[in-house]
């Protein structure tokens, strides 16, 4: 163990001594630009094709943002905090395991649902405390109207080792959707290549209510940056392994109960109320470009359920 700390302090300074000619911290300027964001997630690297099955989610923010009324209901910030505004567009999938066209096969399942969401959210950060405040509004639709089923038949139609998905007639139906969302994040230990933060984070609405405690770790190379604002640091570039654990109390889950105002064929009356899950990843930013991948573990979410896996990519631009 010796032996190991021994080695990551030696390439950490080496690695300090590259960054002897990186450039200055210009988070301020950056804060000026405009960054995109995609995330694809997805189960096709555990080949389950089940529950979460599929998620895609753009994030565009920029200073052309910060006008917008709706930011006066998302946490206020302090003016030395460096903060962004933006939209976000998100569109999840879930299915059942069993995929079949027969109601009564689902019997036990989870049921067809799909929503999408736009969200319009603020991201705020203070470096002297090592703080990050994140808050969200979403709104959009829970049911067809998401379009799941054209997105999911249509990425197996592309593929040739995939077949069409039935089922889908019995999804939840539509219901408008409204959630708003905030997550707390503080550094509480750290070394140079090493850090330990809480997170607390909830929702409020639907489709989720929900609330989360949990704890988070990066081994690698990085500043004191929290992870999503790599491209603040004074560094070229960093690097990290990131370990992510959390446990949350689930109020309500509209893709398993079905909308507040709408009549599903197929709904679940009992769910899991205490979930569990972990996150482990590896994260690469270069000046304005970074690259993000993990995979994610939950504990089943209703009873009778199988506990379930998915990996994501995310890939960040600034300009």
């Amino acid at each position: 163990m010796i032996r190991i700390i021994i080695i990551l302090t030696i390439f950490q300074q080496v690695f300090l001594l590259a960054q002897s000619g990186s450039r200055k911290d210009n988070s301020k300027k950056i804060a000026e630009k405009t960054v995109v964001q995609f995330k694809w997630s997805n189960d096709f690297i555990y080949q389950t094709d089940y529950y979460y099955t599929n998620g895609f989610a753009f994030e565009v923010l920029g200073p052309w943002a910060e006008a917008n009324p709706i930011n006066s209901i998302l946490i206020p910030s302090s003016k030395k905090n460096i903060s962004q505004f933006g939209i976000t567009l998100v569109q999840d999938i879930y299915t059942p395991r069993e995929r079949y066209n027969v109601e009564e096969q689902l019997e036990g399942d989870r049921p067809f649902a799909a929503y999408l969401l736009l969200g319009f959210i603020k991201k705020s950060i203070d470096p002297e405390n090592k703080i990050k405040i994140t808050s969200e509004l979403q709104i959009g639709v829970l049911g067809p109207a998401a379009l799941g089923e054209q997105t999911q038949n249509g990425i197996h139609d592309m593929l040739p080792t995939s077949s069409r998905i039935n089922g889908w007639e019995n999804q939840i139906s539509n219901s408008l959707a409204i959630d708003y969302s905030a997550e707390f994040y503080k550094a509480l230990f750290e070394f140079s290549w090493f850090d330990f933060s809480g997170i607390v984070k909830g929702k409020l609405g639907t489709p989720f209510t929900q609330a989360e405690i949990g704890g988070a770790i990066r081994l690698g190379w990085f500043d004191s940056y929290p992870q999503g604002f790599e491209m603040f640091s004074p560094k070229n570039w960093t690097a990290y392994f990131f370990a992510e654990v959390f446990g949350k109390s689930v109020g309500y889950n509209a893709t398993l109960q079905g909308g507040l105002f709408s009549t599903s064929i197929y709904t679940l009356e009992k769910i899991n109320r205490f979930i569990g899950s972990y996150r482990l990843g590896i994260s690469a930013t270069y000046n304005l470009f970074t690259i993000e991948m993990a995979v994610t573990y939950n504990t089943p979410e209703f009873p009778g359920a199988l506990s379930h896996k998915w990996g994501y990519a995310i890939i960040r631009v600034g300009f």
